[in-house]
């Protein structure tokens, strides 16, 4: 099970104990394992986004854009939360468009950044910022090349120790407290 870019894994005695515990029921420890390393991941991503959230100046859908799920099975009983995709449009971190440029605030708690001469244009329904090299003596010239302007990306942001070793750190104890309530509810339901 891995999170971002390091992993967490289970305590091999501890997953003796539930394949002991659960030896009796059919798939009974694959199915303690599976239920606890979706739900840790899930909530994980929740985590994710909510930490990214707290350092990017990014809509909360925008970062969910990035982030993914791969789910544990019987037969892969492994499960991470992806982050991956392009880097992040400058226009999401954008205010207002000025008559120099486009001001910009990419991290929380950040200065906000003049971006002389950028500008906002929409290219195949999508609004981005945008960048025309000038010459030498400051003019635009129309025949130069538009650069379309990018931010981090958010596995980036993600992969940073501060921000990943706590949230692995979290998902650990959460691991270990799902597989405690997937075993007990295992065991409550072939009780009966």
């Amino acid at each position: 099970m891995s999170t971002g870019t390091s992993g967490i894994q289970i305590n091999q005695a501890q997953l003796q104990s539930v394949r002991t515990l659960l030896s009796d029921i059919q798939n009974g420890a694959k199915k303690a394992m599976v239920t606890a390393i979706n739900k840790t991941m899930m909530t994980t991503k929740v985590q994710i986004k909510k930490k990214l959230g707290e350092q990017l100046n990014l809509k909360a859908a925008r970062i969910e854009e990035d982030l993914s799920v791969e789910k544990a099975s019987y037969e892969n009983l492994s499960g991470r939360v992806v982050a991956k995709g392009e880097p992040v449009g400058l226009v999401n971190f954008a205010g207002s468009q000025l008559k120099k440029g486009v001001k910009v605030k990419v991290m929380k708690g950040g200065e906000s950044k003049l971006l002389k001469h950028a500008f906002r244009k929409k290219v195949s329904g999508k609004e981005h910022l945008w960048w025309r090299q000038r010459r030498s003596d400051g003019r635009l010239v129309a025949k130069y090349h538009l650069e379309r302007l990018e931010g981090p990306r958010i596995e980036d942001i993600l992969a940073k120790p501060e921000i990943i070793d706590p949230i692995n750190e979290q998902a650990v104890d959460l691991l270990v407290e799902n597989l405690d309530k997937a075993v007990t509810e295992i065991l409550r339901r072939n009780a009966l």
